[in-house]
């Protein structure tokens, strides 16, 4: 059924993406400018699966049974998503046009990565994790979002994802064997990225807001590092993630309202 409608199989990265674009649209007065960046970074997600399956990294299998309908998948939605982002950078202000060239820069950095099928390793997933965090930028900037609202979203949700990203990785790590200094930098990045959201929310009263937002994904994911789940618990730890960052954002919204 998923290779039927070839939607990303990453889900993660729903989340991954659909954050930066919720708190784009609530804290600010979205118009149709911050509408049409939403659309655009959501027709070019998912036209990401289609391209992955011409390229061959779904496997040759479906490469070659699924090869029509991916093209016209991947047309389709690659074109409708670069007239939405067309549109949206037709009628949004200049600060907003100015912004939306930061996640494109990533998507940009994406590509090679894409082609060389290297999309799943650590770096790759990193510049990915920016790439969404950044969407957050066009979409708010065009809604009349500015100061901290604007710029402190985007690197609360690029470091709970890739706190969060080291932490799969760690768990996968258990297993396999592979990248075993994943395994002590996972839970050390955590307690670092949360010791310093706590050092910002005492000395730096203006930043207040998104570093206690912060601080709850990050202990989310502090606390997975701590019981170490298995494998088979990844679906959990998933969803776990994503519930300490939906609280994260309806503080955000509740604070930056």
């Amino acid at each position: 059924m998923r290779d039927r409608y070839l939607l990303p199989r990453e889900h993660g990265a729903y989340a991954q993406l659909g954050f930066p674009l919720l708190s784009g649209l609530v804290l600010g007065a979205p118009g149709l400018a911050s509408f049409l960046f939403a659309a655009a970074a959501i027709g070019l997600f998912i036209a990401n699966e289609p391209l992955l399956l011409l390229l061959g990294v779904r496997g040759k299998r479906l490469q070659e049974e699924l090869r029509v309908p991916a093209g016209r998948q991947l047309a389709l939605r690659a074109g409708l998503g670069s007239l939405a982002g067309l549109g949206a950078f037709w009628l949004a202000p200049d600060a907003a046009r100015w912004l939306a060239l930061v996640p494109a820069l990533c998507v940009a950095g994406l590509l090679p990565l894409v082609v060389a099928k290297r999309l799943k390793t650590l770096g790759g997933e990193c510049l990915a994790a920016a790439a969404f965090a950044a969407m957050h930028l066009p979409v708010a900037a065009s809604g009349g979002v500015t100061g901290l609202m604007l710029y402190g979203p985007p690197v609360l949700w690029f470091v709970a994802t890739i706190v969060s990203t080291l932490c799969v990785h760690a768990i996968k790590s258990r297993v396999t064997g592979s990248t075993p200094w994943v395994q002590w930098v996972a839970p050390l990045a955590t307690r670092f990225a949360l010791f310093a959201v706590l050092v910002v929310t005492v000395t730096v009263p203006a930043w207040r807001p998104v570093a206690v937002a912060a601080c709850l994904p990050l202990a989310g994911v502090l606390v997975l590092n701590r019981l170490a789940p298995s494998t088979k618990r990844l679906k959990q730890v998933g969803w776990t993630m994503v519930a300490t960052q939906a609280l994260a954002l309806a503080l955000l919204a509740a604070m930056g309202t």
